[in-house]
């Protein structure tokens, strides 16, 4: 009898063997697709007007059109905070009286700083001061969205356009041929262009 239930302990050991394995797949996939959901970090922001508890996905839903949005949080009477959502990217720029710092909250992109690039992630964190030229470049395929803050607080109007040296811009063929002249001659446009000088006429007597 107890030989004859010998092969019915293995064929159940066998199963439960056969379950466990299929439970830590599972497990796996569960874990794996929980890991590629977008984190959704919590702000809380105490200012004179009170307590804001929001959280990034709706300050994101808020940003208006167009490759960079900026998002007023608050300020005080030292800094001001922003969440800046770029799709495509910043223009080179810098701040003649403000420092910042950036805190990467989603998405991936590249910062450069005074024409060194650095790959920024989430969770990474730059700071910048004032008069040094830098732009953010997302290089994912959703939005980026970053945590600045500036000191002192920043109304926007201290943005300056820098444009990039040429030593540092990248070597592309022109589209259009810059030469004003011809080729096999040496006579400019504007030459051709010139009417004939009228022939003098001799003086009569």
């Amino acid at each position: 009898m107890a030989n004859a239930c010998r092969p019915r302990r293995r064929v159940c050991a066998e199963r439960l063997r056969s379950n466990r394995a299929w439970l830590g797949v599972l497990a796996a996939v569960w874990l794996a697709g929980c890991a590629l959901e977008a984190p959704n970090p919590r702000f809380t922001l105490r200012y004179e007007k009170g307590n804001q508890d929001t959280n990034l996905t709706t300050l994101i839903s808020r940003a208006g059109p167009g490759p960079v949005s900026v998002i007023d949080l608050g300020r005080t009477a030292w800094v001001s905070h922003h969440l800046a959502v770029v799709r495509d990217a910043e223009v080179p720029h810098y701040h003649r009286f403000h420092d910042l710092t950036v805190v990467v909250m989603r998405g991936d992109g590249v910062i450069d700083i005074d024409g060194k690039p650095y790959a920024m992630h989430p969770g990474d964190v730059v700071h910048v001061q004032r008069g040094v030229r830098h732009f953010f470049r997302n290089t994912g395929s959703s939005p980026a969205a970053a945590f600045v803050t500036f000191s002192p607080p920043f109304d926007g109007r201290d943005t300056v356009v820098a444009e990039i040296p040429p030593s540092e811009q990248p070597l592309e063929p022109p589209k259009r041929g810059w030469w004003p002249f011809r080729r096999g001659s040496s006579t400019s446009k504007a030459q051709e262009a010139k009417p004939p000088a009228a022939e003098e006429k001799p003086a009569s007597d």
